[in-house]
């Protein structure tokens, strides 16, 4: 399986688990600003990706994270208004006990979030993602994460055009991997 078919296989699994629910946000954060145009393009079945310079809609420019003792909340803002059907939204949460995924998608007419580890659904009261014009923001409860003393943050944004996806990891420059590049550790403020 190519990269891009596994990232897109592993949103597309959380496509049926949507959840959503009010949280809070706290200390300790981290803001990183992600180069401007260097999301990649390319055939959805195929690993060949080229960079997408003139992509507004996928193309992360800041991410903000804050990591307190009840939330863990982490915001993406993209280069363009967000794009409004077929696009996943990612956050990947690495802490001492494991990693989960947080995703938000729109997808034929539905939309939600969902949270899941090694592809299985991880309830989680209180959980949200909430887009704006050219932002999400995502809210984990720190319960549903095990309270963890620190967490590494990834983040990406998918879209598909036709047969082409489009995609940019938040925390690195260049070509898509099988995974998000990650944060360095937050402490839990």
């Amino acid at each position: 399986m190519t990269p891009v078919s596994r990232t897109f296989t592993a949103l597309a699994c959380a496509a049926g688990l949507l959840l959503t629910a009010p949280g809070s946000a706290s200390a300790a954060d981290l803001v990183h600003t992600d180069p401007a145009r260097d999301a990649q393009s390319g055939p959805v079945d195929s690993e060949l990706l080229h960079p997408a310079r003139n992509e507004r809609r996928a193309d992360i420019r800041r991410v903000e994270i804050s990591h307190g003792a009840e939330t863990l909340t982490v915001r993406l803002r993209t280069r363009g208004a967000l794009p409004t059907k077929k696009t996943f939204l990612a956050t990947q949460v690495k802490t001492p006990s494991g990693t989960f995924d947080v995703t938000y998608l729109r997808f034929y007419g539905e939309s939600g979030v969902s949270m899941t580890r090694k592809l299985d659904e991880i309830p989680c009261e209180g959980l949200t993602a909430t887009p704006e014009r050219k932002a999400i923001t995502f809210v984990v409860p720190t319960a549903c994460l095990g309270t963890p003393a620190w967490v590494r943050v990834g983040v990406g944004v998918a879209r598909m055009h036709e047969r082409t996806m489009v995609m940019d990891d938040g925390f690195s420059r260049g070509p898509i991997g099988d995974q998000l590049h990650l944060s360095k550790r937050i402490a839990r403020g």
